[in-house]
């Protein structure tokens, strides 16, 4: 009887070592991308300011901004994937395939 006990204990142990890793992976992706985020704001809001302090379109304002929408483009395709991979229907990949080359062809073509 007690040898199946210390499995048990053993096994619970194994068990909370697991969660507790998990845990410290969800933050720290939770915590980049926060970081990523607030990159991206900084990088719109640096365009949109010196595209009215030069009052037009310049070069070093649509660089900002082209950084800017990369990285908002990103963050909101790998959030769309991780709702998506949560909802396992076939259509709901599909939309989600669709929607990333979309995103992506047109994003090229417009540079």
């Amino acid at each position: 009887m007690q040898d199946n006990d210390k499995e048990i204990r053993v096994y619970v142990e194994k068990e909370k070592k697991k969660k507790e890793y998990t845990k410290k992976i969800k933050i720290n992706f939770n915590s980049f991308l926060s970081l990523v985020s607030y990159i991206g704001i900084g990088c719109i809001s640096v365009a949109l300011l010196l595209t009215l302090i030069f009052k037009g379109d310049t070069n070093l304002s649509s660089a900002f901004k082209t950084v800017g929408q990369v990285i908002a483009y990103i963050i909101c395709i790998i959030l769309a994937y991780t709702w998506v991979k949560s909802h396992k229907q076939v259509g709901w990949i599909v939309c989600y395939v669709i929607f990333v080359v979309t995103i992506v062809v047109l994003f090229i073509l417009t540079i």
